[in-house]
């Protein structure tokens, strides 16, 4: 006797949908994460975004053959349907995340979480204290610090392609550190300064 008649239809979901979809949207987290990581500093880790950038072409081809692949096997688009939410993190993830690095949102958080730091740093070298050799201000690695008591720059470590990238400090208006490049006005005393 074939007691399978008996039970009710259930619907079946196919495992490799279900964990796939939770396995693309880790991924998609992950190199998502690593993009506004790459774009916290001014000048971008340049090479962290070539590098995520490939992943992100890997991922996205992958992702759509798996995806047309579901969409062509028969009885798959009915599970496709059920797990929707898990096909629909990837996309999602690429908008907020571009639409976060358009904004500079990366570039602020990260200034931010470092404020304190880098508010009494511009403290203590103002009082007169001699900036000195640092290894990191706040979140940022410092390459190279210029400047005296009214104004000072630190270039950070790999920011930028092509020229470097920092910040500046001065109270009194923009920096006048003598060394080159050029300072775009960032909040309050802080300028992103652009040695290129």
């Amino acid at each position: 006797m074939d007691m399978t008649s008996e039970l009710p239809d259930a619907p079946r979901r196919p495992a490799s949908v279900n964990v796939g979809g939770r396995t693309w949207g880790a991924v998609a987290l992950l190199l998502g994460v690593g993009v506004v990581y790459a774009t916290s500093i001014p000048g971008w880790h340049v090479m962290w975004l070539m590098a995520l950038g490939v992943g992100w072409l890997l991922f996205g081809v992958s992702w759509l053959v798996a995806l047309g692949v579901v969409l062509v096997r028969r009885g798959r688009p009915a599970a496709l349907r059920r797990d929707w939410r898990f096909w629909a993190v990837p996309p999602l993830v690429v908008v907020l995340v571009g639409s976060l690095v358009h904004v500079g949102a990366p570039v602020r958080m990260r200034f931010e979480l470092s404020r304190g730091s880098l508010d009494h740093f511009a403290r203590t070298v103002s009082e007169g204290t001699p900036p000195g050799k640092r290894q990191w201000i706040g979140l940022y690695p410092v390459k190279y610090l210029e400047g005296s008591r009214r104004a000072f720059g630190f270039m950070i470590e790999d920011a930028g392609f092509f020229g470097s990238h920092g910040f500046a400090w001065s109270a009194d208006g923009e920096p006048d550190i003598d060394a080159p490049g050029f300072y775009r006005h960032f909040d309050g005393p802080w300028y992103i300064w652009i040695d290129d």
